[in-house]
């Protein structure tokens, strides 16, 4: 799995992003394979405070997946979109077992 990671005004700490490789490689093991993945976070003005937007883009056997999610903190920015990546995953693992029976 080919995994980017990208962070837009903000600075993706070691620790920020082994998290994010480590949930990213655990969903690829669990509803895999994930052939391409690119992670962004993004810290921007949103009227009188700044708010953190992350957003992934998974490739995987021949869907594309894409998750964005906003909130105050960088983390929980990450925390949210990886959640709801989960759920997107395995909705669509579920549906194409469903459409393969």
């Amino acid at each position: 799995m080919e995994i980017k990671l990208e962070g837009r005004q903000v600075d993706l700490g070691n620790e920020l992003q082994d998290r994010i490789k480590k949930r990213l490689g655990n969903l690829d093991r669990r509803f895999g394979p994930i052939t391409h993945a690119r992670f962004t976070v993004e810290r921007r003005p949103h009227k009188n405070e700044q708010r953190a937007e992350a957003k992934a883009v998974v490739s995987i056997a021949g869907s594309t997946i894409t998750t964005a999610k906003e909130s105050l903190t960088v983390v929980a920015a990450v925390n949210d979109t990886l959640d709801t990546l989960t759920e997107k995953l395995k909705g669509h693992v579920e549906k194409s077992k469903k459409d393969h029976r």
